[in-house]
């Protein structure tokens, strides 16, 4: 009795784990079905009325988020390359412009050294510049403003190399602090401004230099290389200096 019993609760038991697992299977069912109807309508209102569009917009904004995200590596390899070849073209730029400043310093040098004018006459390369100091004894006498008559010859042989530059060319007068006061003269500002203007005069009538590209400034007293107080010092600040311009080209 107790056996049948036994059986008869076990056979409840299974059938109980039947229908919930058919309970639980009907409830699935029912989920995919209305996935799959909600999936129908979203397709049907964005791309059309098949899968093949749906599966396509998703490719389509997967590349495009891939490619939103490759953008800003994108974006800094072309600025790093940009930025590489305009340091690479500076560099190339600055390079030149040394070695054609270190060509017309050394060929200046070579005429200074072979007219055995060292003692009078000095190149000097800056970063946008050539200068060529000639103290005042080589080109003028005391107080005077007119080309001594053998000035002419260093100043032609200078002018014909800084000629062949494109470059422009500023040349200034400088004096030292003695006051002068002549029939002429009211001030060293004035000598020093008609000392260059007879440089100039000389590099564009005798030389051939472009007019375009000369500038010519007296600074007087007001620039001196060394201190004013022994002859040897005003002797220095006596000068004519010819610059030759590196950080810009002259264009006709």
């Amino acid at each position: 009795m107790s056996g049948r019993k036994k059986h008869a609760e076990e056979q409840g038991e299974n059938a109980i784990g039947f229908i919930m697992f058919g309970d639980l299977m009907s409830q699935l069912l029912c989920f995919f079905i209305l996935l799959f109807v909600f999936a129908s309508q979203y397709v049907s209102k964005t791309q059309g009325t098949t899968y093949e569009d749906f599966l396509k917009k998703i490719s389509d904004n997967f590349k495009k988020v891939v490619e939103e995200k490759q953008k800003p590596q994108e974006q800094k390899q072309n600025k790093d390359s940009a930025s590489e070849k305009q340091a690479a073209s500076t560099a190339a730029k600055t390079e030149s412009k040394t070695d054609e400043k270190t060509k017309i310093a050394q060929q200046i040098q070579k005429l200074v050294n072979d007219e055995k004018m060292t003692e009078y006459v000095s190149v000097i390369v800056e970063e946008k510049k050539v200068r060529i100091v000639l103290k005042q004894p080589v080109l003028f006498d005391s107080g005077s403003a007119v080309l001594k008559s053998d000035a002419g010859s260093i100043l032609a042989d200078i002018g014909a190399i800084i000629q062949k530059t494109r470059n422009p060319i500023d040349i200034e007068g400088h004096t030292d602090n003695v006051p002068i006061h002549t029939n002429k003269y009211d001030s060293n500002w004035d000598l020093s401004f008609d000392r260059a203007y007879s440089v100039i005069k000389f590099m564009v009538k005798d030389v051939g230099i472009s007019p375009l590209r000369m500038k010519t400034i007296g600074y007087g007293e007001y620039r001196p290389l060394a201190p004013n107080d022994s002859e040897e010092n005003r002797g220095k600040n006596r000068r004519i200096e010819i610059n030759v311009l590196f950080n810009e080209s002259f264009k006709n």
